[in-house]
């Protein structure tokens, strides 16, 4: 939920659960009218004194559950780690794929063996960032760290947001983000972090 003030007319949209949480455990940080306005939606709904004490406890659950999460984000030296591992990982990856082209392709058309190439980078970069971050939620890297990537409630992650996570990577300057912010671009962007295994 964003902080700051939601209309009256979408706070009809809320469920029970988030609208007690407004008032609970994420009180601050929302706009004061936002808190009075999810208070009389709660009171229109006519919450019973029981349903009330169990969404309050679920609330609480779950930003504990959060809370926890976040104490297992890995810190940038971590990440930079992964970065390095990774990065000589991969480059020994596309050494082996040369010598394998060189040994396939006996062709003196540079352009088919500039393009053959190319194809063969962004394959191997898909499968060791993608396919390994999707079946194993880490790669090299990761294992070496302790580290895997979760989904931002602890979840594991599914195949769309590991693909945006994997193209994201893409980004100039990614990997560097995560030194100057406490998530980087592919983490931001494919709501997803990574924490201690």
């Amino acid at each position: 939920m964003a902080s700051g003030k939601i209309a009256n007319t979408s706070i009809r949209n809320y469920t029970d659960l988030e609208l007690v949480k407004i008032v609970t455990v994420e009180v601050h940080k929302h706009h004061p009218d936002t808190i009075k306005a999810a208070e009389r939606e709660l009171s229109k709904r006519s919450v019973s004194k029981m349903q009330m004490a169990s969404l309050v406890k679920a609330a609480a659950q779950q930003n504990i559950a959060v809370q926890e999460i976040q104490s297992y984000v890995t810190n940038s030296g971590v990440r930079f780690l992964n970065f390095t591992i990774d990065f000589v990982v991969f480059i020994l990856l596309i050494l082996a794929g040369t010598f394998i082209l060189d040994a396939v392709f006996s062709t003196s058309n540079k352009e088919l063996l500039l393009s053959i190439g190319y194809g063969m980078v962004f394959i191997l970069f898909l499968v060791y960032y993608g396919v390994s971050e999707y079946f194993f939620q880490k790669t090299l890297g990761k294992y070496f760290t302790k580290t895997k990537v979760v989904n931002l409630d602890g979840s594991k992650p599914g195949a769309l947001a590991i693909l945006i996570r994997t193209l994201c990577r893409l980004i100039p300057f990614d990997r560097l983000s995560f030194l100057l912010f406490k998530k980087g671009f592919h983490d931001k962007l494919s709501h997803t972090q990574v924490i201690k295994d």
